[in-house]
């Protein structure tokens, strides 16, 4: 049954506070997807804090012309569907996961990060960097890096001096 208009611009303005609310936005094709696997696809996005949508591409279109994102859905071959969250790496590293599965049924199209249009080389490249939980866990290693070495050195000095005492008192009994 065909969607009625106000049907339609309820779509429409949806995904227009979605998108705009959104830090990373990701468009993909997908075909031949099954209704279980896209709602696997549909769970790993909520389990990072992100969402997809199926919209028709006349009016997601119209929603991304809205917001001001310069992608064209009518170019792409096959269904489209788009997902967004306020994570910078999540919804790429998502799909890009579950696109390694399921590469016959799903491709990445492009994508965009703060409002900025992003190739599809740019997008994977973006699922490619780790996640923010484990950027910050490597930024605190190289942070306590330098005390935990100066710890070290500080130690084998007394380390040196129980050793010396050991070895005297060894020596004396």
């Amino acid at each position: 049954m065909p969607l009625t208009r106000q049907q339609k611009e309820t779509s429409v303005k949806e995904v227009e506070t979605s998108l705009s609310g959104a830090t990373a936005v990701v468009f993909v094709a997908y075909d031949g997807l099954t209704m279980s696997d896209f709602n696997t696809l549909r769970t790993a996005l909520h389990a990072t804090g992100g969402s997809i949508r199926v919209v028709p591409k006349r009016l997601l279109k119209i929603a991304l012309a809205n917001v001001n994102l310069p992608f064209d859905p009518l170019a792409a071959t096959g269904q489209v569907a788009v997902a967004w969250g306020s994570d910078t790496v999540a919804p790429a590293k998502a799909i890009h996961d579950f696109a390694k599965d399921h590469a016959e049924n799903i491709q990445l199209l492009a994508g965009a990060l703060e409002g900025e249009l992003l190739t599809l080389e740019q997008v994977i490249n973006l699922a490619k960097l780790p996640s923010r939980d484990q950027l910050l866990g490597q930024l605190l290693s190289v942070m306590v890096g330098p005390v935990r070495g100066l710890a070290t050195v500080l130690s084998g000095a007394q380390r040196s001096l129980v050793q010396v005492l050991a070895a005297i008192q060894e020596k004396k009994a």
